[in-house]
């Protein structure tokens, strides 16, 4: 293929070509130069490749602004900061830094947002799929092994994997009351959660356009079923984001209790609530009344662990493992009623399961705990 250089000589006669001059090419040479020197100088670095002690060396012209480039350091694979002559101690700027997260006399004065996370956890405002990380807890709930049986599993379905009895990734309403009272919730409240659950997620998780005609819920599209004026822990995609749980502790954990308070609870709900959204004020609602009843704390506060272990699901097992502790020795207690005692005691009473102390921080966390 013919170049340029050919096209354009085709113009210039030969005889007039420009020559060369010798004697300028002989100064060239390293033996023949003036000054001594036997090297040639290097060629100029383009200043989109030079490092950043380069660039500091030069002095920009006047009006020019000249932005440091680590682009040459990292193509190498070296530490920046030490080739440039900085020590580890040495604290670089970075962009963005001086910034306030709260203003006096306005609501994010009132509520916290931890600054020092990242230093006790790895980056956490990065989702985790599969595991509920904290600076207590950072690879999640490792007793009984919890992390490693569901490490192929999102976060949002470890929470309902205690009501999936079958592992078919299906849902149906039967499971929920069952799961609700295996952990000991009463008649009325296994009903209730069993006909909020269904009702409001089973169309948002069904596989195709039209509702499921038996109420199923499909764990696969368990994503769907996240609502607004949430906490925002869960992701759209059922990730973990540590930092969004820190911030419910941070913000209405008053007096840093390591944990909330019902009315606590509350007032978060309160906080927390978006606009025009009725259902998800309701389901918020329905959710912090569940946890508060699951774990019912003798001191009236529900610690941290608990509340992270509600969100991994982990916490059912045990709660249910307990429970059915509680009805072996009830049935103990039977064969020493009479017995119209004991048919009044097997009816299913609404209000039995209201003002149990489960406590679940006490419980004993061992892995036959987790055996469906």
């Amino acid at each position: 293929m013919a170049t340029y250089a050919d096209k354009t000589t085709a113009w210039i006669p030969d005889e007039q070509m420009p020559k060369p001059n010798p004697a300028f090419l002989d100064s060239l040479q390293p033996a023949n130069r003036k000054d001594g020197t036997t090297a040639l100088s290097p060629p100029l670095t383009p200043p989109s490749e030079r490092d950043d002690s380069d660039l500091l060396s030069e002095k920009a012209p006047e009006g020019v602004r000249q932005r440091p480039s680590n682009k040459g350091k990292a193509a190498k694979g070296g530490n920046s900061t030490q080739e440039a002559g900085h020590t580890k101690d040495d604290k670089r700027k970075v962009p963005g830094e001086g910034f306030v997260q709260s203003i006096p006399g306005t609501v994010s004065a009132e509520r916290y947002v931890p600054e020092d996370l990242d230093q006790r956890l790895a980056r956490p405002w990065v989702p985790r799929a599969n595991i509920a990380a904290t600076p207590e807890h950072p690879y999640g709930t490792t007793v009984g092994g919890w992390a490693d049986k569901h490490k192929d599993e999102p976060v949002l379905a470890q929470h309902v994997a205690f009501f999936d009895k079958d592992r078919d990734n299906i849902l149906w309403p039967l499971d929920t009351w069952r799961g609700f009272r295996e952990m000991g919730y009463s008649f009325f409240w296994c009903t209730f959660a069993m006909s909020v659950i269904h009702f409001f997620f089973s169309w948002f998780t069904a596989p195709g356009f039209l509702p499921d005609p038996f109420w199923r819920v499909f764990l696969k599209n368990g994503h769907r079923s996240k609502h607004g004026s949430d906490t925002g822990v869960y992701d759209s995609e059922g990730r973990f984001i540590p930092a969004k749980f820190e911030e419910i502790f941070s913000k209405f954990d008053k007096g840093n209790k390591g944990g909330l308070t019902f009315w606590e609870g509350v007032h978060m709900i309160h906080a927390q609530r978006q606009a025009v959204d009725p259902i998800g004020w309701c389901a918020e609602a329905f959710e912090w009344a569940s946890t508060y009843l699951l774990i019912w704390p003798k001191d009236g506060i529900c610690d941290k662990e608990s509340i992270r272990t509600v969100y991994d699901g982990s916490i059912f097992f045990v709660v249910a493992a307990e429970e059915r502790k509680r009805n072996a020795a009830r049935l103990e207690r039977r064969k020493q009623m009479s017995l119209p005692a004991a048919l009044w005691d097997r009816v299913p009473h609404p209000w039995r399961g209201w003002n149990k102390e489960n406590k679940a921080g006490s419980f004993e966390w061992t892995e036959d705990k987790f055996q469906q």
